[in-house]
Protein backbone atom coordinates (compact mmCIF):
# COMPACT_ATOMS: atom_id res chain seq x y z
CA UNK A 1 0.00 0.00 0.00
CA UNK A 2 1.33 3.46 -0.79
CA UNK A 3 2.82 5.31 2.16
CA UNK A 4 0.37 8.26 2.11
CA UNK A 5 -2.61 5.97 2.36
CA UNK A 6 -0.81 3.84 4.92
CA UNK A 7 -0.36 6.81 7.23
CA UNK A 8 -4.00 7.82 6.96
CA UNK A 9 -5.02 4.21 7.42
CA UNK A 10 -2.96 3.81 10.57
CA UNK A 11 -4.13 7.10 12.05
CA UNK A 12 -7.69 5.90 11.51
CA UNK A 13 -6.76 2.50 12.93
CA UNK A 14 -5.22 4.09 16.01
CA UNK A 15 -8.34 6.16 16.63
CA UNK A 16 -10.52 3.12 16.13
CA UNK A 17 -8.29 1.13 18.47
CA UNK A 18 -8.72 3.68 21.25
CA UNK A 19 -12.50 3.66 20.81
CA UNK A 20 -12.64 -0.11 20.61
CA UNK A 21 -10.51 -0.63 23.70
CA UNK A 22 -12.50 1.83 25.75
CA UNK A 23 -15.82 0.32 24.70
CA UNK A 24 -14.93 -3.35 24.60
CA UNK A 25 -12.72 -4.67 27.35
CA UNK A 26 -12.54 -8.03 25.60
CA UNK A 27 -10.17 -6.52 23.02
CA UNK A 28 -6.64 -6.89 24.39
CA UNK A 29 -3.04 -6.19 23.48
CA UNK A 30 -0.49 -8.85 24.43
CA UNK A 31 3.21 -8.34 25.20
CA UNK A 32 5.85 -11.07 25.16
CA UNK A 33 7.95 -11.26 28.32
CA UNK A 34 9.65 -14.64 28.06
CA UNK A 35 9.50 -15.08 31.83
CA UNK A 36 8.48 -18.75 31.61
CA UNK A 37 10.59 -21.10 29.52
CA UNK A 38 11.26 -18.17 27.17
CA UNK A 39 10.08 -20.14 24.15
CA UNK A 40 6.60 -21.70 24.25
CA UNK A 41 3.90 -19.42 22.81
CA UNK A 42 1.09 -21.16 24.69
CA UNK A 43 2.74 -20.90 28.12
CA UNK A 44 1.01 -18.11 30.12
CA UNK A 45 4.15 -17.24 32.10
CA UNK A 46 5.81 -16.06 28.89
CA UNK A 47 3.28 -13.22 28.54
CA UNK A 48 2.91 -9.99 30.50
CA UNK A 49 -0.03 -10.49 32.84
CA UNK A 50 0.05 -14.24 32.36
CA UNK A 51 -2.42 -14.29 29.46
CA UNK A 52 -1.76 -16.03 26.15
CA UNK A 53 -3.16 -14.18 23.08
CA UNK A 54 -6.63 -15.54 22.34
CA UNK A 55 -7.97 -15.84 18.79
CA UNK A 56 -10.88 -13.48 18.33
CA UNK A 57 -10.19 -10.97 21.10
CA UNK A 58 -6.54 -9.97 20.58
CA UNK A 59 -5.96 -6.52 19.12
CA UNK A 60 -2.17 -6.42 18.76
CA UNK A 61 0.84 -8.52 19.75
CA UNK A 62 4.25 -7.07 20.63
CA UNK A 63 7.19 -9.49 20.70
CA UNK A 64 10.14 -7.13 21.15
CA UNK A 65 11.90 -7.14 24.53
CA UNK A 66 14.63 -4.55 23.99
CA UNK A 67 17.77 -4.01 21.92
CA UNK A 68 19.39 -6.44 21.63
CA UNK A 69 16.67 -8.88 22.58
CA UNK A 70 16.61 -10.16 26.14
CA UNK A 71 14.94 -13.39 24.93
CA UNK A 72 17.29 -14.96 22.38
CA UNK A 73 15.62 -18.38 22.71
CA UNK A 74 13.32 -18.92 19.71
CA UNK A 75 9.67 -18.08 20.32
CA UNK A 76 7.76 -21.12 19.09
CA UNK A 77 4.18 -21.20 17.87
CA UNK A 78 3.13 -24.85 18.14
CA UNK A 79 1.38 -26.86 15.45
CA UNK A 80 -1.92 -26.71 17.35
CA UNK A 81 -1.67 -22.98 18.14
CA UNK A 82 -4.05 -20.56 16.39
CA UNK A 83 -2.83 -16.97 16.56
CA UNK A 84 -5.34 -14.37 15.39
CA UNK A 85 -5.13 -10.60 15.84
CA UNK A 86 -7.46 -7.83 14.73
CA UNK A 87 -4.54 -5.56 13.91
CA UNK A 88 -0.76 -6.07 13.81
CA UNK A 89 1.98 -8.34 15.11
CA UNK A 90 5.19 -6.41 15.88
CA UNK A 91 8.36 -8.52 15.96
CA UNK A 92 10.40 -10.58 16.21
CA UNK A 93 12.82 -7.74 16.85
CA UNK A 94 16.52 -7.10 17.46
CA UNK A 95 17.79 -10.66 17.09
CA UNK A 96 14.72 -12.63 18.15
CA UNK A 97 13.65 -15.76 16.26
CA UNK A 98 10.03 -16.75 15.68
CA UNK A 99 9.33 -20.37 14.72
CA UNK A 100 5.85 -20.89 13.27
CA UNK A 101 4.35 -24.38 13.19
CA UNK A 102 0.68 -23.44 13.52
CA UNK A 103 -1.76 -20.92 12.08
CA UNK A 104 -1.28 -17.14 12.20
CA UNK A 105 -3.57 -14.43 10.84
CA UNK A 106 -3.37 -10.66 11.30
CA UNK A 107 -3.73 -7.34 9.52
CA UNK A 108 0.01 -6.58 9.28
CA UNK A 109 3.24 -8.30 10.30
CA UNK A 110 6.33 -6.25 11.17
CA UNK A 111 9.59 -8.06 12.06
CA UNK A 112 12.55 -5.70 12.55
CA UNK A 113 16.32 -6.10 12.72
CA UNK A 114 18.82 -3.24 12.89
CA UNK A 115 21.56 -3.24 10.24
CA UNK A 116 24.12 -2.74 13.01
CA UNK A 117 22.61 -5.40 15.26
CA UNK A 118 21.73 -9.11 15.26
CA UNK A 119 19.55 -10.72 12.59
CA UNK A 120 15.86 -11.24 13.35
CA UNK A 121 14.52 -14.51 11.90
CA UNK A 122 11.14 -16.03 11.09
CA UNK A 123 10.94 -19.75 10.22
CA UNK A 124 7.79 -21.46 8.94
CA UNK A 125 7.64 -25.26 9.22
CA UNK A 126 5.34 -28.15 8.42
CA UNK A 127 1.86 -27.16 7.27
CA UNK A 128 1.96 -23.79 8.98
CA UNK A 129 0.22 -20.77 7.50
CA UNK A 130 0.73 -17.03 7.92
CA UNK A 131 -1.97 -14.76 6.47
CA UNK A 132 -1.95 -10.96 6.41
CA UNK A 133 -5.04 -9.15 5.15
CA UNK A 134 -2.81 -6.16 4.41
CA UNK A 135 1.00 -6.11 4.69
CA UNK A 136 3.58 -8.81 5.31
CA UNK A 137 6.82 -6.94 5.90
CA UNK A 138 10.23 -8.48 5.26
CA UNK A 139 12.34 -6.05 7.27
CA UNK A 140 10.73 -2.86 6.00
CA UNK A 141 7.97 -0.80 7.60
CA UNK A 142 6.65 2.66 6.77
CA UNK A 143 6.70 3.75 10.42
CA UNK A 144 10.22 2.43 11.12
CA UNK A 145 12.04 1.83 7.84
CA UNK A 146 15.47 1.37 9.44
CA UNK A 147 15.30 -2.31 10.36
CA UNK A 148 15.85 -4.48 7.26
CA UNK A 149 18.12 -7.03 8.95
CA UNK A 150 15.45 -9.73 8.78
CA UNK A 151 15.42 -13.26 7.31
CA UNK A 152 12.19 -15.16 6.61
CA UNK A 153 12.47 -18.85 5.68
CA UNK A 154 9.73 -21.18 4.44
CA UNK A 155 10.11 -24.95 4.69
CA UNK A 156 7.97 -28.01 4.00
CA UNK A 157 4.39 -27.16 2.98
CA UNK A 158 4.20 -23.81 4.78
CA UNK A 159 2.21 -20.93 3.32
CA UNK A 160 2.43 -17.13 3.44
CA UNK A 161 -0.43 -15.11 1.96
CA UNK A 162 -0.64 -11.31 1.96
CA UNK A 163 -2.13 -8.47 -0.03
CA UNK A 164 1.18 -6.60 0.03
CA UNK A 165 4.79 -7.47 0.75
CA UNK A 166 7.19 -4.65 1.65
CA UNK A 167 10.64 -6.00 1.02
CA UNK A 168 13.89 -4.94 2.63
CA UNK A 169 15.48 -8.15 3.93
CA UNK A 170 15.92 -11.80 2.92
CA UNK A 171 13.16 -14.19 1.84
CA UNK A 172 14.12 -17.83 1.26
CA UNK A 173 11.45 -20.19 -0.05
CA UNK A 174 12.88 -23.67 0.53
CA UNK A 175 9.41 -25.18 0.43
CA UNK A 176 5.79 -24.13 0.44
CA UNK A 177 4.37 -21.03 -1.23
CA UNK A 178 4.40 -17.26 -0.83
CA UNK A 179 1.31 -15.68 -2.45
CA UNK A 180 0.98 -11.91 -2.94
CA UNK A 181 -2.40 -10.58 -4.05
CA UNK A 182 -1.77 -6.89 -4.78
CA UNK A 183 1.91 -5.98 -4.92
CA UNK A 184 5.51 -6.82 -3.98
CA UNK A 185 7.46 -3.62 -3.29
CA UNK A 186 11.28 -3.63 -3.41
CA UNK A 187 12.28 0.00 -3.91
CA UNK A 188 15.21 0.45 -6.31
CA UNK A 189 18.75 -0.88 -6.24
CA UNK A 190 19.98 2.07 -4.19
CA UNK A 191 16.85 3.50 -2.60
CA UNK A 192 14.48 2.19 0.09
CA UNK A 193 10.84 1.26 -0.19
CA UNK A 194 9.96 4.13 2.17
CA UNK A 195 11.71 7.47 2.56
CA UNK A 196 14.36 7.39 5.26
CA UNK A 197 14.83 3.63 5.07
CA UNK A 198 18.14 1.77 5.20
CA UNK A 199 17.07 -0.98 2.83
CA UNK A 200 18.80 -1.21 -0.55
CA UNK A 201 19.72 -4.18 -2.72
CA UNK A 202 22.64 -4.71 -0.35
CA UNK A 203 20.09 -5.84 2.25
CA UNK A 204 17.58 -7.60 -0.08
CA UNK A 205 17.54 -11.14 -1.42
CA UNK A 206 14.84 -13.50 -2.71
CA UNK A 207 15.93 -17.13 -3.04
CA UNK A 208 13.40 -19.58 -4.46
CA UNK A 209 14.71 -23.06 -3.75
CA UNK A 210 12.05 -25.75 -3.71
CA UNK A 211 8.97 -23.61 -3.22
CA UNK A 212 6.97 -21.05 -5.19
CA UNK A 213 6.53 -17.29 -5.25
CA UNK A 214 3.14 -16.31 -6.70
CA UNK A 215 2.72 -12.68 -7.76
CA UNK A 216 -0.32 -10.76 -9.04
CA UNK A 217 -0.76 -10.26 -12.79
CA UNK A 218 2.22 -10.25 -15.13
CA UNK A 219 5.37 -9.67 -13.05
CA UNK A 220 7.77 -10.60 -15.86
CA UNK A 221 9.28 -7.11 -16.10
CA UNK A 222 9.73 -6.85 -12.33
CA UNK A 223 11.31 -10.31 -12.14
CA UNK A 224 13.73 -9.39 -14.92
CA UNK A 225 14.61 -6.21 -13.04
CA UNK A 226 15.25 -8.17 -9.84
CA UNK A 227 17.53 -10.53 -11.74
CA UNK A 228 19.45 -7.63 -13.26
CA UNK A 229 19.83 -6.16 -9.80
CA UNK A 230 21.06 -9.53 -8.45
CA UNK A 231 18.36 -9.96 -5.81
CA UNK A 232 16.36 -12.86 -7.31
CA UNK A 233 17.96 -16.29 -7.04
CA UNK A 234 17.03 -19.88 -7.70
CA UNK A 235 18.84 -22.34 -5.42
CA UNK A 236 21.36 -19.64 -4.57
CA UNK A 237 22.17 -18.68 -8.18
CA UNK A 238 21.07 -15.28 -9.47
CA UNK A 239 18.55 -15.60 -12.29
CA UNK A 240 18.29 -19.38 -12.01
CA UNK A 241 14.49 -19.21 -11.99
CA UNK A 242 11.49 -20.00 -14.16
CA UNK A 243 8.99 -17.17 -14.61
CA UNK A 244 5.61 -18.67 -15.54
CA UNK A 245 2.62 -16.50 -16.52
CA UNK A 246 0.45 -19.22 -18.07
CA UNK A 247 -0.11 -22.09 -15.64
CA UNK A 248 -1.99 -19.94 -13.10
CA UNK A 249 -4.05 -17.38 -15.09
CA UNK A 250 -3.81 -13.88 -13.70
CA UNK A 251 -0.62 -14.64 -11.75
CA UNK A 252 3.12 -14.98 -12.20
CA UNK A 253 4.63 -18.09 -10.64
CA UNK A 254 8.36 -18.07 -9.93
CA UNK A 255 10.18 -21.32 -9.20
CA UNK A 256 13.80 -22.42 -9.29
CA UNK A 257 15.25 -24.09 -12.37
CA UNK A 258 15.49 -27.80 -11.41
CA UNK A 259 18.98 -28.88 -10.43
CA UNK A 260 20.73 -31.37 -12.76
CA UNK A 261 20.18 -34.25 -10.35
CA UNK A 262 16.47 -33.49 -10.21
CA UNK A 263 16.31 -33.26 -13.99
CA UNK A 264 18.04 -36.63 -14.26
CA UNK A 265 15.51 -38.20 -11.89
CA UNK A 266 12.66 -36.70 -13.89
CA UNK A 267 14.20 -38.12 -17.05
CA UNK A 268 14.51 -41.58 -15.50
CA UNK A 269 10.93 -41.39 -14.30
CA UNK A 270 9.75 -40.50 -17.78
CA UNK A 271 11.76 -43.34 -19.30
CA UNK A 272 10.33 -45.80 -16.78
CA UNK A 273 6.81 -44.65 -17.64
CA UNK A 274 7.45 -45.16 -21.36
CA UNK A 275 8.85 -48.66 -20.78
CA UNK A 276 5.90 -49.57 -18.56
CA UNK A 277 3.43 -48.46 -21.21
CA UNK A 278 5.23 -50.55 -23.83
CA UNK A 279 5.20 -53.61 -21.59
CA UNK A 280 1.51 -53.18 -20.82
CA UNK A 281 0.63 -52.77 -24.48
Amino acid sequence: MKMTYKKLYYLASAALAMCSISSASAITTNYWAGAGDGSTWSQPANWVGGSVPVAGNTWQIFLGTGFPTTTPTPITIGASDVVQTSDSIFGPEWGETLNVNGTVSCLDFFPIGATTGPLSTVNLYGNSSFTCSDTFSVGDTWWFPGGPNVAINLYDNSQVTANWIQFGGHLSIYGGTVTVNNGFNTGTATTPVFTGGLDTDATRLIDVAGGRLILPGDYTAQASDWITRGILQGNGVVGNVLVDTTSDPGHTVITAVPEPASMALLGLGGLALILRRRLVS
